[in-house]
C-alpha cells in the first residue's frame, strides 16, 4: 500500500519580513497580537515565533562575531537618541519662548490669557 504523508505546508516569510515584525514588538510598539492583525498574520503566535526566530539569530551573530554589524546598530541607535535629545531640547525652548509671550501679553494687555484651573466656561 502506498500511504500518502500528508505535510503541512507552512507559510514561510521573508527574513527581513520576520526581522520587521520582530522589532516592532521588541521596541514595544506592538503586542503580540496588535502585530498580527497590522500586518495580517494568522494569530499572535505567529509574531512570537518571529520574535524567537529572530533572538535566536541574533544570538547566532554574536557567535559569529559579527562585531562590525553591531556597532553599525549601536551607532544608529546612539545617533536616533542624540536627535531625539536634540528634539526635546527644541521643544524646551520653544515653550518657554511661548510662557514668555504669554507672560508679556498679560501683562501689556491686563488680562488673564492662561485658563485657571477650576474656572467655569463663561454664560452667555
Amino acid at each position: 500500500m502506498n500511504r500518502i504523508k500528508k505535510v503541512k505546508n507552512y507559510n514561510r516569510y521573508p527574513n527581513d519580513f520576520k526581522r520587521k515584525v520582530a522589532l516592532e514588538y521588541l521596541s514595544g510598539r506592538f503586542s503580540y497580537a496588535v502585530a498580527a492583525e497590522e500586518y495580517g498574520l494568522n494569530d499572535k503566535g505567529v509574531v512570537r515565533e518571529f520574535v524567537k526566530w529572530y533572538r535566536r539569530s541574533c544570538e547566532l551573530e554574536r557567535t559569529t562575531d559579527t562585531a562590525p554589524m553591531a556597532k553599525s546598530k549601536v551607532k544608529a541607535r546612539t545617533s536616533k537618541e542624540q536627535e531625539l535629545q536634540k528634539r526635546i531640547k527644541d521643544l524646551e525652548l520653544k515653550v518657554e519662548a511661548l510662557e514668555t509671550m504669554i507672560d508679556i501679553a498679560e501683562e501689556q494687555l491686563h488680562i488673564d490669557i492662561r485658563k485657571k484651573s477650576g474656572s467655569q466656561r463663561s454664560k452667555k
